[in-house]
């Protein structure tokens, strides 16, 4: 009996050793998966994706121009739809703001599942500008490909390693964009990156408008904003949706063609010089 003791002890050692060895060369316990940010509320959604025309078409032409579109790339496209790629992080006023003009002009193509809802991080610039963060959601469309790669969280971790938590990794061919069109580093040195099937890429503060139009506002507030066409935010964010609208318009054949030969999109595509 005392063999066996001694032996059941000796082997309950034994694997105590082996999983200290596991965590210790494996760099410690593997980090908690970070868990998807509070949902938007559905009727913010739908007043964002589904702005109103009177607002769309009062809001054209928007802050961007011309210069900002690409010339001589090859079409960016996944399964034959003109494809949409945005890189940003919740901790972001950037990204936080150019989230409104993004789901606007895409909400006119397909629908948004679980959108969430975010603050940017307090420690900095524009801090808590709300916007949407797209970890966790999905998009359907008929007539154009989405990927949203939400890079990283909006609260300083408490715990190794420091910084903002990693939400999505950058996949490679993303990555690839990012050396392409963002510089310096290659990496999404700079945040929020947009690019509209390589036709329109928009980088930082290229979105058009500042983060400060947003301050003091919620999601809520943002989302009433835009349904009056005489407020600053709706001229800046809707006005942006409609320039965004009229490149995935000119990249997917101009379908459908109740969003695409529509007053807004018309007045932006011009704008733009968009043939």
């Amino acid at each position: 009996m005392a063999l066996l003791t001694g032996a059941f002890v000796a082997g309950i050692l034994v694997l105590a050793l082996v999983l200290v060895l596991l965590e210790v060369f494996s760099g410690g316990p593997s980090p908690a998966t970070p868990s998807p940010p509070p949902q938007a509320s559905a009727s913010v959604v739908a007043a964002v994706a589904g702005a109103p025309g009177v607002a769309l078409a009062a809001a054209a032409p928007g802050p961007l121009d011309a210069g900002q579109l690409q010339s001589g790339q090859p079409p960016l496209q996944v399964a034959g739809r003109p494809a949409v790629v945005f890189v940003g992080a919740e901790f972001s006023p950037y990204s936080a703001a150019a989230s409104w003009a993004l789901v606007a002009a895409l909400g006119r193509f397909g629908t948004f599942r679980q959108l969430g809802s975010t603050l940017s991080a307090s420690t900095e610039v524009f801090s808590h500008t709300p916007g949407f963060s797209f970890y966790g959601t999905g998009y359907t469309s008929a007539e154009v490909s989405f990927e949203a790669v939400e890079g990283w969280g909006d609260t300083l971790s408490a715990v190794a390693p420091a910084g903002y938590p990693t939400l999505d990794r950058v996949p490679e061919a993303v990555s690839g964009l990012l050396r392409r069109y963002d510089p310096p580093g290659g990496a999404g040195a700079t945040l929020p990156f947009l690019d509209v099937g390589n036709r329109l890429v928009l980088v930082g503060a290229s979105i058009g408008y500042s983060p400060g139009l947003l301050h003091g506002m919620d999601l809520a507030g943002v989302a009433g904003a835009l349904g009056d066409p005489t407020s600053p935010v709706a001229r800046a964010v809707l006005g942006t949706a409609d320039e965004i609208t009229a490149v995935v318009c000119s990249e997917d054949g101009m379908r459908p063609a109740s969003v695409c030969t529509d007053q807004a999109t018309s007045l932006a595509a011009a704008h733009l010089g968009l043939g």
